[in-house]
């Protein structure tokens, strides 16, 4: 799979600044979100549900750094893989237009809970995000192969959908009141959008990316199938679970999502296991790491389902999830894949590829990843211990981790756009 997908590819490739600018703002709200994190922290244990600052922090991972993260490698790494160019490259470039300052102006009004601005943010970023569903539906419409990776992406889509409605309907309840469970409305869309939309297409995209770095086979593709089918039986099953208020089924939900993703990670872990590149070097420690954190995680919530959570259960569930699964995962695939676009970028003149090594310093990559561990420990020990000075350490240094990251990536952009005479 991982040859057929380079096979190619530089044909299909978009301009780099289309996934540039989705990389470049990610990886800037990756910045502000441990910096926000560090200004709120006295909030972060305390907070159940509603507006503020806590809320703005959750959204800068969620939409500012997953979100965005997932768009740009989606509409690069899709079209090549399908084998089917975006014929319209002004309609990915309609999706930042919508999408990057809908979520400057969301976030910033759910900060200062400003009712108007977070409407305004959410149809901007709304209609980005349908731009992308739409770009992505007929992109896959009519691909016979790869058939668990396509499942993935769309059942990604059909819990992006259904998460915007959440959204909407939740900043509109907010200020006017009219549901009975606004706490129900609430979870629905967490659950569908860390193990939906992003959890699926970040597992869909692993059955390309892990084996092609790894150099190793791919895992069969029936894994694939019965883990997406696990998953989405078990996002049904919470679904229903929370709204109408079973326990038990809530329950079994999340059982067959600890199904699926356990069959996802031992997928992972064979390709891991049978790969030919034995030095996979930094970004494959926060990899690994991430597929760890994602067991635990669905093995958390099963626990706090059953109801022995701690008082701050819930906080560590989310820490756990978006921090430890999804946002080390996506930045590992980020510390990976940036690199890699831009060499095959720059042998688009016909010339030979720019080295990666010759980009930048990878000694910031070092940087990222013992900023981001030892942030996410930091954060996760602060919120079991309740401890705000914890939380504030933690903060500190995923900052500086972030920092690292973003310099990394602006030494890539200057020396891809030297290369290329732009």
């Amino acid at each position: 799979m991982s040859a057929n997908f380079l096979s190619g590819a530089a044909g299909r490739l978009l301009p780099p600044s289309i996934p540039f600018r989705f990389f470049t703002v990610a990886v800037i709200f990756y910045a502000l979100f441990w910096a926000a994190l560090f200004v709120s922290a006295q909030d972060v244990t305390s907070y159940m549900i509603g507006g503020g600052p806590i809320l703005s922090v959750i959204h800068m991972a969620t939409l500012g750094v997953l979100s965005m993260t997932v768009i740009g490698a989606s509409l690069q790494l899709l079209s090549v893989a399908t084998r089917k160019a975006f014929k319209g490259f002004w309609l990915c470039r309609l999706v930042s237009w919508f999408y990057i300052p809908g979520v400057f102006l969301l976030i910033c009004a759910m900060y200062t809970s400003w009712y108007l601005g977070m409407l305004m943010g959410a149809g901007l970023t709304g209609a980005g995000l349908l731009i992308f569903c739409g770009l992505i539906i007929h992109n896959i419409w009519g691909v016979t192969d790869m058939t668990a990776i396509m499942a993935h992406c769309w059942a990604a889509m059909l819990c992006l959908v259904g998460l915007l409605a959440l959204g909407i309907l939740l900043i509109v309840n907010g200020a006017h009141g009219f549901m009975a469970d606004h706490f129900a409305l609430a979870v629905s869309h967490f659950i569908l959008a860390v193990f939906g939309f992003m959890s699926l297409l970040a597992m869909g995209f692993s059955y390309i990316l892990i084996p092609m770095f790894a150099l190793s086979p791919a895992p069969p593709e029936g894994l694939g199938r019965w883990s997406v089918g696990g998953n989405i039986t078990g996002l049904i099953g919470i679904l229903i679970g929370v709204n109408i208020y079973l326990d038990w089924l809530v329950m079994v939900g999340i059982a067959f999502i600890l199904f699926g993703s356990g069959l996802y990670v031992f997928a992972m872990a064979r390709v891991y296991k049978a790969r030919m590149r034995k030095r996979l070097g930094l970004p494959f420690i926060l990899i690994r790491i991430s597929w760890v954190m994602l067991l635990a995680s669905v093995i958390w919530g099963g626990v706090g389902a059953a109801g022995y959570w701690p008082e701050t259960g819930h906080i560590l569930f989310a820490a756990g999830a978006i921090i430890g699964w999804l946002l080390t995962f996506l930045v590992g695939v980020l510390q990976r894949i940036i690199p890699f676009l831009a060499s095959m970028h720059s042998s688009g003149n016909g010339g030979v590829p720019m080295l990666t090594s010759a980009m930048a310093d990878e000694r910031l990559l070092t940087v990222n990843v013992i900023g981001h561990l030892g942030g996410l420990f930091a954060v996760m020990l602060g919120v079991m211990l309740d401890w705000e000075m914890v939380i504030r350490a933690g903060a500190v240094l995923g900052f500086a981790g972030a920092m690292g990251l973003l310099i990394y990536l602006l030494y890539i952009i200057r020396h891809l756009a030297s290369f290329r005479g732009e």
